[in-house]
């Protein structure tokens, strides 16, 4: 499966594969995204396959959001796709403990 992202509802669902060929689209889409929004969820709870550059990649949307004060929840704790390369790059803190 190929990377797809669907807006519901004002919530960013990612679905199938994240990998370092698809950091560049993603920084492009989340960067706008940033731009027009204060606050925003991104769901990472179909995500099949995330690799290390993908997670640092999140970490860095999520700082960046941070600096700019605002606000992103990145859900997937449970995805149990992305656990182990989250806790192996040191990344998982970033995903919010609760499902919405």
């Amino acid at each position: 499966m190929s990377l797809e992202i669907r807006e519901n509802h004002g919530i960013f669902e990612i679905l199938g594969k994240v990998s370092t060929q698809h950091i560049s689209a993603l920084n492009s889409y989340f960067d706008s995204i940033l731009e027009k929004n204060e606050n925003f969820v991104v769901s990472l709870e179909k995500v099949t396959m995330l690799d290390s550059a993908a997670a640092h990649f999140f970490e860095k949307l999520y700082q960046k959001s941070v600096k700019q004060n605002k606000v992103i929840s990145l859900i997937g704790r449970q995805n149990e796709c992305i656990t182990e390369i989250m806790n192996t790059t040191k990344t998982n803190y970033i995903l919010s403990p609760d499902c919405i």
